[in-house]
């Protein structure tokens, strides 16, 4: 068994947070609309909404890449308000044994506007073997689109 490892990154939230998970929770498809230059299509193409143990097909652009995965969402969280995601087909398991990612939304506790909410982004992932760099990319990919959600929410 290899050696499980994770980085993260935390984005502070002008939004709500309850609107910002919303959108992971049951907008996911959005994401082509508000990144057309990285999401060709996300389909949910096993379960009827995205729940536990859904099926998400994702075709996008990574960097110079286009790429084809399914990911399949591994838990759901609506108290404590997060998701995680799981590499289940495609390029990312040619270099990951195990690839997850976190999206967590946290209420600041303060009563002004998104007073101190922030969302917790984590990629937890096992390398395929000692040359592959960790998921870097990855991570800065999901904080691209967090701060990305949390702008159209502030707007809207």
């Amino acid at each position: 068994m290899g050696k499980s490892d994770s980085i993260w990154a935390k984005v502070d939230l002008k939004s709500s947070h309850e609107k910002f998970y919303g959108f992971f929770r049951n907008h996911l498809g959005d994401l082509v609309d508000l990144f057309p230059e990285n999401f060709n299509s996300i389909q949910l193409v096993e379960g009827q909404h995205f729940d536990r143990g859904s099926l998400v097909l994702s075709n996008y652009e990574f960097g110079h890449e286009h790429k084809v995965e399914k990911w399949v969402i591994r838990a759901v969280d609506d108290v404590k308000k997060y998701i995680v995601y799981e590499a289940v087909e495609g390029e990312a398991l040619k270099q990951f044994k195990v690839l997850r990612a976190k999206v967590e939304a946290v209420n600041g506790g303060s009563t002004k506007v998104g007073g101190g909410n922030f969302t917790k982004l984590t990629i937890e992932f096992e390398k395929a073997n000692e040359n592959v760099a960790s998921p870097q990319n990855y991570l800065e990919l999901f904080v691209k689109i967090a701060k990305g959600v949390d702008a159209y929410f502030s707007k809207n």
